[in-house]
């Protein structure tokens, strides 16, 4: 594992999955989004000025927990299209995010309440952003990242935008005063699938969960 930190509160642990614990946590997830009601989907977003009625840029998408709703950002304990509950956040994601905050990233209290799953494609990408959806905005986003290379980018302390690459089968931290910079996803590396991927993502996509809590305690 390599232990990368380009800005302040932000970390980056590449390689820290091994391949047999990249295919467990691959294998979970495709369990859960084989799910017809509650798995993967390819949701709506807010219109805007440019189209009336624009998709969500990645086509596989899922949460646990609370269901962030890209039509209007907010968070729901259902899925507004079908009413029905999404899956939970499994226990053993719970823990994961607990030991790696406390070996990297010191955070009291933290409180796993909604994770985002998202399948990128070679033609996918996100634009750049802010994590402001959620009511507490200091606790850190935890984001876990199987499959193919990511350019990801990032504001730095100074407001510079700068840009990196995240490989797959590593975990990503951002939290307090990295909370709420502008970040952002570029197209994937296809040539670059992480050991431990091939069988669940033969396409080459890339496969990332951010862990979220979304209210103060």
């Amino acid at each position: 594992m390599k232990i990368i930190r380009p800005r302040e509160d932000f970390v980056i642990l590449e390689n820290f999955f091994e391949p047999e614990d990249a295919r467990f946590w691959l294998k979970l997830i495709q369990q859960k989004g084989r799910d017809s009601l509650r798995g993967f989907h390819h949701p709506p977003l807010r219109p805007n000025r440019f189209h009336k009625a624009p998709k969500y840029p990645v086509k596989k998408y899922m949460c646990l927990g609370l269901y962030w709703n890209p039509e209007d950002y907010m968070y729901y304990p259902i899925i507004p299209e079908n009413g029905e509950k999404p899956h939970s956040i499994p226990k053993v994601l719970r823990e994961l995010c607990f030991e790696v905050l406390r070996d990297f990233f010191p955070w009291p209290d933290y409180s796993p309440e909604s994770v985002i799953v998202n399948m990128y494609t070679k033609d996918s990408s996100m634009g750049l952003h802010v994590d402001k959806d959620e009511d507490e905005d200091l606790a850190p986003v935890i984001g876990l990242n199987f499959g193919s290379t990511c350019r990801f980018f990032y504001e730095d302390e100074a407001g510079e935008m700068k840009d990196l690459k995240i490989p797959g089968n590593s975990l990503y931290i951002f939290g307090n005063k990295a909370r709420l910079m502008r970040h952002g996803l570029g197209s994937i590396y296809a040539k670059t699938l992480s050991e431990g991927s091939e069988y669940f993502l033969e396409d080459k996509e890339r496969l990332n969960l951010t862990v979220r809590q979304v209210f103060k305690k």
